[in-house]
């Protein structure tokens, strides 16, 4: 999840530190808004050849941003362990060959994360006004904007989620 919560973090300019506008905690339950369970999804192979046959041993999902936590399963349901993994791309290879991997976790949208922790950070700083004094401006209004713009650029970007609706009063 660390690595998760600091892709958000620097998705929406937010360094940790003593300065930071979020805790780790509050980046976490945004992710959770956005995260999806999903169990045994087939993953796709990167297929090479190896004298004069082809093996898989490298695997790839078409979903990223996976947790770290991930369970691989072969076609048995049997657990294997990658010899490396990257789950924030979803891709995993093995040392030997294996015909089917299957992979059960959690995936996430980090723009969508950001968007929802862009438009809090907006909320916050909507209060703060702009200043006039001797001759020197400070719009701190600006803020604001550009934050709200950020989080406008990142929806762009965020998942496109769908959903089947189906009308049980029609025969």
């Amino acid at each position: 999840m660390s690595q998760l919560i600091s892709l958000v973090r620097d998705l929406i300019g937010d360094p940790a530190g003593t300065s930071q506008a979020f805790t780790d905690d509050q980046i976490e339950r945004s992710l959770d808004v956005h995260r999806w369970d999903l169990r045994c999804i087939p993953l796709k192979p990167f297929p090479i050849v190896v004298s004069d046959h082809t093996e898989y041993r490298d695997w790839y999902s078409d979903e990223p941003y996976w947790e770290a936590d991930v369970t691989l399963y072969d076609s048995n349901y049997n657990v294997l362990v990658p010899s490396s993994s990257d789950p924030t791309h979803g891709r995993w290879s093995f040392a030997i060959h294996h015909p089917v991997v299957l992979v059960s976790g959690k995936i996430y949208d980090p723009y969508g994360a950001a968007v929802d922790l862009l438009e809090m950070w907006a909320g916050k700083v909507a209060t703060e006004f702009d200043v006039s004094a001797d001759g020197a401006t400070m719009n701190r209004s600006q803020k604001r904007a550009a934050l709200l713009a950020l989080a406008a650029q990142y929806r762009k970007q965020q998942k496109i989620v769908t959903a089947k609706q189906e009308r049980t009063d029609a025969w």
